[in-house]
C-alpha cells in the first residue's frame, strides 16, 4: 500500500504545473477553483482521480469488515447501532397488544366482569381475581403491587358482600405479598396446601398473611352459588402449586403457567420442576375450563391460548433435545481448538452452540405466532439443555 502511495505521488508530481500546489496528494475544490490555467485545471482532475483510485486500491486490497454476529442470547445493548442493540429485537406482535386491556389512569388498575360476578384484576404486570357469591367474596392472590387497592375495588364492584376467603395459589411473595392489606378483614378464610403454608411460616416475610385452612392434596369449598375445587400440583414452585377451579364459571386459575399472547417467561416462567411443567399441559386440559388466569401479563387467558403454549413448549423441548446429540462432537472440536485445556470453557461452546441453534429454530417457527419470542427462547433451550445433562 505504501509503494501505490508513493508511485501515485511521483506521477502526480512529474506533471504539477507552476503554481499548483498539494497538501499530500490531494487537491481541495477551493485551491483548484483559484486555478486560472487550464494546465492548473487538468493537473487537478488528475490529483483526484489519482487520490481516488489509491483509495479504491486500499479499499479492495484490505479484507472486508467482519460483521458481528447478532445473538439473542447476549447482553441486550441500549446502543442502537450495537450488534444487539434493543432495536434488532421483534416489537410485540399486532395481534397480542390488542387483547391487552387498558389501565385507568387514574388506579393504574383495570377491572373486568369476565363472567357474571366473577372480575378480574390486572396493573399490566400482575392479575388477581375474585367472585361475588351472593354470601360473601372468594378473593384469588393478592400481588403487593396492587393489593392495597383490593378493598377499594371490592367495595365498588361486591358492595354489601364481605370477603369471606382468600386463596393462595403458591408461596411466591411477588402473588401473595399484598395480603397484609387484608388483614382487618374479621373471620378470613385463608387457604392454603399445607406445604405452602410451612413455607410461608419458615419464611416468615412481613406483609403475607398465614394461611389458616391449609390441605394436603384436594380442598373444596361452597359459598353461596359458586363451588371451587382446589388440586395441589407441581409444576412451578419450589414447594407445591394449587390449581383452582370454578366449575360452574369453567374459570381456572394455575398462575406462573402461561403467557398469553406470548412465549412463556424466561426458563419457562423460572419454573423449578422442568418435568413438572411439562406435564402440566395435560393435566389442565383436562378440565372444562373457557378462562384461565396465569398471574401475569394483562390478558386472560382462555383453551386455546393453552393448546399454543403446549405446543411451543414441546417444539422447543424436542429441537432442544435433537441437538444434544451433536453435544459430545461439538465438545471435542471446541477442546482439540484450544489445545485440549479448559474442559469447562469446551462444554461451554458445546452448550451455547446447541442453545443458538435451537433458538434460531424456535424463533423463526414461533416469530409469527407468540410474541417475543426472540427474547425468551435461548433461556428455553438452555433450561431444556442443561435439564438433560443433569437428569
Amino acid at each position: 500500500m505504501t509503494n501505490d502511495r508513493e508511485d501515485a505521488r511521483a506521477a502526480v508530481e512529474e506533471t504539477r504545473p507552476a503554481g499548483a500546489t498539494t497538501a499530500g496528494i490531494g487537491c481541495s475544490s477551493m485551491m483548484c477553483r483559484r486555478q486560472t490555467a487550464s494546465a492548473a485545471a487538468k493537473w487537478c482532475a488528475m490529483v483526484a482521480a489519482a487520490a481516488m483510485a489509491v483509495v479504491a486500491g486500499a479499499c479492495a486490497a484490505a479484507p472486508p469488515a467482519k460483521a458481528a454476529a447478532r445473538d439473542t442470547a447476549n447482553a441486550v445493548s441500549l446502543d442502537p447501532e450495537a450488534p444487539n442493540s434493543f432495536r434488532t429485537f421483534a416489537p410485540e406482535l399486532d395481534k397480542a397488544v390488542a387483547r391487552m386491556p387498558k389501565l385507568d389512569p387514574q388506579t393504574g388498575l383495570h377491572v373486568a366482569e369476565v363472567k357474571p360476578n366473577l372480575f378480574y384484576v390486572t396493573d399490566g404486570v400482575y392479575q388477581a381475581a375474585f367472585v361475588r357469591t351472593g354470601e360473601g367474596i372468594i378473593l384469588f392472590d393478592a400481588p403487593p403491587s396492587f393489593a392495597h387497592k383490593l378493598p377499594g375495588v371490592i367495595q365498588a364492584h361486591a358492595s354489601g358482600e364481605p370477603v369471606k376467603f382468600l386463596l393462595y395459589s403458591h408461596s411466591h411473595t411477588d402473588h401473595i405479598g399484598g395480603s397484609g392489606a387484608l388483614a382487618s378483614i374479621q373471620g378470613l378464610k385463608i387457604v392454603a396446601p399445607a406445604d405452602v403454608a410451612q413455607a410461608i411460616e419458615r419464611a416468615n416475610r412481613p406483609g403475607i398473611l398465614k394461611p389458616n385452612t391449609t390441605f394436603e392434596d384436594k380442598y373444596s369449598l361452597s359459598l353461596g352459588r359458586e363451588v371451587v375445587e382446589i388440586k395441589t400440583a407441581h409444576f412451578h414452585s419450589e414447594n407445591t402449586d394449587a390449581i383452582i377451579y370454578l366449575p360452574r364459571q369453567k374459570f381456572i386459575v394455575a398462575v406462573d403457567t402461561i403467557t398469553p399472547g406470548e412465549v412463556p417467561y424466561a426458563n419457562f416462567g423460572s419454573t423449578v420442576k422442568l418435568d413438572g411443567y411439562f406435564a402440566f399441559f395435560d393435566e389442565i386440559l383436562q378440565y372444562d375450563f373457557d378462562t384461565i388466569l396465569s398471574g401475569h401479563v394483562s390478558i386472560l387467558g382462555n383453551r386455546e391460548d393453552v393448546m399454543i403454549a403446549r405446543d411451543y413448549v414441546r417444539d422447543v423441548r424436542d429441537t432442544a433435545l435433537k441437538g444434544m446429540a451433536s453435544m459430545l462432537p461439538t465438545f471435542e472440536k471446541a477442546f482439540g481448538a484450544i489445545g485440549h485445556k479448559n474442559g469447562n470453557l469446551a462444554y461451554r461452546v458445546a452448550i451455547e452452540t446447541i442453545r443458538r441453534d435451537c433458538a434460531t429454530q424456535i424463533i423463526d417457527r414461533w416469530k409469527d405466532k407468540l410474541s417475543v419470542a426472540d427474547v425468551w427462547a435461548h433461556t428455553h433451550c438452555e433450561t431444556v439443555i442443561q435439564y438433560a445433562i443433569m437428569h
